[in-house]
């Protein structure tokens, strides 16, 4: 492994903000919660939180930086791959991109072979402990490289889609790409 490099514009925070679009939910059903794959698949899935949680459980670390410019360095994240729910789906070959929903109403995009990388994880806990519902209890997606708004918490649903269609910030002008090393935060005009 190389020297940590700090990306461009990016200064350290002692703590994981627990920012939100629309606030935090104020219950969430634990018995009733569940991940769906949709679009552009064969057969959609729903996979029920209770069978994710037996799934072999995985580490990463990963680092959380916002596009406000603070940086949540070190954070060691437990939960699996979002590819490991996808290996009994068919993705139809037009399938190029995916749209993660939110149990709130948010979602973001991301190319579809960056969700099934090692790039990106489906976390429920952070540094051993599990994550709490302002930081995405009881599953967060993680991406490695990219914006936290990329990050989505409280993950529900994986649409899977034919063009990069863009989420809730990116409709706003934030990147697509969100390419943290690249100081890559709005979309260029």
């Amino acid at each position: 492994m190389g020297e940590f490099k700090m990306p461009p514009g990016q200064k350290p925070s002692a703590r994981l903000y627990p920012i939100s679009v629309f606030g935090k939910p104020k219950e969430i059903d634990i018995d009733k919660y569940s991940v769906k794959i949709t679009g552009l698949v064969k057969e959609e899935k729903i996979i029920p939180l209770k069978e994710i949680l037996k799934l072999l459980k995985e580490s990463v670390q990963f680092d959380i930086h916002c596009v406000d410019g603070w940086s949540y360095l070190g954070a060691v994240f437990s939960g699996i791959y979002p590819r490991t729910l996808f290996e009994e789906v068919s993705v139809l070959p037009e399938g190029k991109f995916v749209m993660v929903k939110n149990l709130d109403g948010y979602s973001t995009d991301l190319p579809l072979d960056f969700l099934l990388s090692d790039n990106s994880f489906l976390a429920y806990e952070i540094d051993g402990k599990p994550l709490d519902i302002a930081n995405g209890y009881p599953l967060r997606l993680v991406v490695n490289g990219k914006y936290a708004y990329k990050d989505a918490k409280w993950v529900v649903e994986f649409e899977v889609i034919d063009e990069d269609i863009p989420g809730y910030w990116e409709k706003k002008g934030y990147s697509r790409k969100a390419d943290v090393y690249e100081n890559d935060r709005f979309e260029k005009k």
